[in-house]
């Protein structure tokens, strides 16, 4: 029965489960980056870079820091933990097609304005929602020809059906082991039923397929966590390099949509104000404002609570040292932070917000209301 045991379950249960682990890597596509970055590549979106680096359920938390970040927004913490989180639109916004599909998505007409629990109705309608909105993303980035317009799915429907397969043989082996009293037989049985198991859990069930044209952006992506990844002596080293020398700052309003009855969430016109570069290896200001415009990347690498410690240390040092030139220099993090204490973690964000508001507390219902204003 050992033997048996030896051929029929453990052999093919370790095959299927080194195969599991193959499809994985593969999976993964890795990059190692040849040098790190210090600012988010030009014309592209926290949503679409979080998509290349397979951070889809962060992708939609990330997006809504980064309006935040932009001061297009402003997270409003409730009282308590169960409370929602309040979300008010900057006076005088400009939202991209983007922005407003992401708002819509949270705060269209399904939208509650309680906190969304677990395994509810609502909190499936928004899954949904921003499912469709990460999709719609995905499309966006196959049409530029960075992704394939289908997912990879043979390895990992293959895989699961021959695991399946190999619990029914390994469950008869079970049986017969237990009643014929073989004990070596039978832990050798429950060895190949692990097995099987973990192949299932190890094997993706699909995932996208980057083209050759998604390779820089991805490289730069890893750059980018790479420098997020840094101790503080070596990132100031990377900003007082000559490839470090100019920082790229984005305005916030630089790109403009509008949204019209007939096309709803199409960019109507776009206009981008001219690069301005400032010194962040010798300016804490300038280097503060870098390191602000990376946390919602942050996010989407999963570094968001050492990343907010950081700018709450950067902040705490300048309001001590550089008060006459802070300027109009607003303090999202802490704001930012509050929230995510408040949600229990970056990803709950989504589904703790409540309503989407004005700046004079008027209850905005979704994007058509939102483009009324």
């Amino acid at each position: 029965m050992l033997t048996a045991v030896l051929v029929f379950a453990i052999l093919p249960a370790f095959l299927i489960l080194g195969l599991g682990l193959v499809a994985r890597a593969v999976a993964a596509q890795r990059l190692t980056p040849r040098v790190v970055q210090y600012a988010p590549a030009r014309d592209t979106t926290v949503l679409r870079d979080a998509l290349l680096v397979d951070a889809d359920r962060r992708a939609a938390s990330a997006a809504l820091i980064d309006l935040a970040v932009k001061r297009k927004i402003h997270l409003i913490a409730g009282a308590g933990k169960r409370e929602p989180i309040g979300v008010e639109l900057v006076s005088g916004t400009v939202l991209t097609a983007e922005e407003a599909a992401l708002l819509e998505a949270l705060f269209g007409p399904e939208h509650t304005s309680t906190r969304v629990r677990r395994f509810s109705a609502d909190r499936r309608a928004l899954a949904g929602r921003l499912k469709s909105l990460l999709l719609n993303t995905e499309h966006a980035l196959a049409r530029d020809g960075l992704v394939a317009e289908r997912r990879v799915t043979w390895p990992g429907v293959t895989l699961t059906v021959l695991a399946y397969l190999g619990m029914l043989v390994e469950a008869l082996f079970l049986v017969f082991t237990i009643i014929g009293g073989e004990w070596g037989a039978l832990i050798a049985t429950l060895v190949a039923i692990a097995a099987t198991i973990a192949t299932i859990f190890v094997t993706p069930s699909s995932w996208r397929k980057f083209l050759p044209a998604a390779d820089a952006r991805r490289e730069h992506l890893a750059g980018l966590k790479q420098y997020l990844e840094l101790a503080e002596a070596d990132r100031l080293r990377v900003l007082q390099s000559p490839s470090g020398a100019e920082l790229r700052t984005t305005d916030a309003a630089a790109s403009e949509a509008v949204v019209t009855p007939d096309a709803p969430g199409a960019l109507a016109s776009a206009a981008v104000s001219p690069a301005s570069s400032v010194a962040p290896g010798s300016d804490p200001i300038a280097r503060f404002h870098l390191h602000e415009r990376l946390l919602p990347y942050a996010v989407v690498f999963g570094l968001e609570r050492e990343w907010l410690a950081k700018l709450k240390l950067e902040h705490a040092e300048l309001a001590t040292t550089n008060l006459d030139s802070l300027g109009d220099l607003v303090d999202v993090t802490a704001e930012i932070a509050v929230a995510i204490e408040a949600a229990g973690s970056v990803v709950e964000l989504t589904s703790a917000v409540g309503d989407l508001a004005d700046g004079a507390g008027n209850v905005i219902g979704g994007v058509f209301e939102l483009f009324n204003l």
